[in-house]
């Protein structure tokens, strides 16, 4: 293997493991959830159903969308927004949505990272744009249900542990 070739299987490797440990997050945030603080609505920071809501919608239409665009896939089927009932329900949809998405993913070569993909109403994006976005996403709402919980989540950048 050539060392371009080894630098750029790096970087899809890297890219697919910050997106696995933003959704690593995301879970970790939603575990440390009440059942009971589901619904409830922080001033300004929105209920961690909403949250999640929004977080499954993203997956499922925006990242999922481009990353089918970028790799030539056709569009995920018709789907609902997200609408749930239970803490229990949103955490079980939101590993859902994220395998759908990376099975999108499944044969991707570091070469693909260049492709380009936009929606009707965005920019043009690269696939490696799309998945990093998508991974600071998940933890962007990791750390929303930290403070819509009244704290921070945990490996936010308000986490004690982060700091030196």
């Amino acid at each position: 293997m050539s060392e371009e070739t080894s630098t750029v299987v790096e970087e899809l490797d890297g890219v697919l493991r910050r997106l696995q440990e933003g959704l690593e997050a995301l879970m970790e945030a939603i575990e440390e959830a009440a059942p009971d603080e589901f619904e409830l609505d922080r001033q300004g920071g929105g209920s961690v159903k909403r949250i999640l809501e929004r977080a499954a919608d993203d997956v499922n239409f925006y990242y999922g969308r481009l990353v089918a665009k970028a790799v030539s896939l056709p569009q995920p089927p018709y789907m609902k927004t997200a609408d749930f009932p239970s803490l229990r329900e949103a955490t079980i949809s939101l590993q859902v949505a994220h395998r759908r998405f990376s099975n999108l993913l499944h044969d991707l070569r570091g070469d693909d990272l260049n492709r380009r993909a936009r929606l009707e109403s965005t920019s043009d994006y690269t696939l490696r744009q799309v998945l990093e976005t998508a991974a600071a996403h998940y933890r962007l709402r990791a750390e929303q249900i930290g403070n819509a919980r009244g704290g921070s989540a945990k490996g936010g950048p308000n986490d004690p542990g982060n700091r030196r």
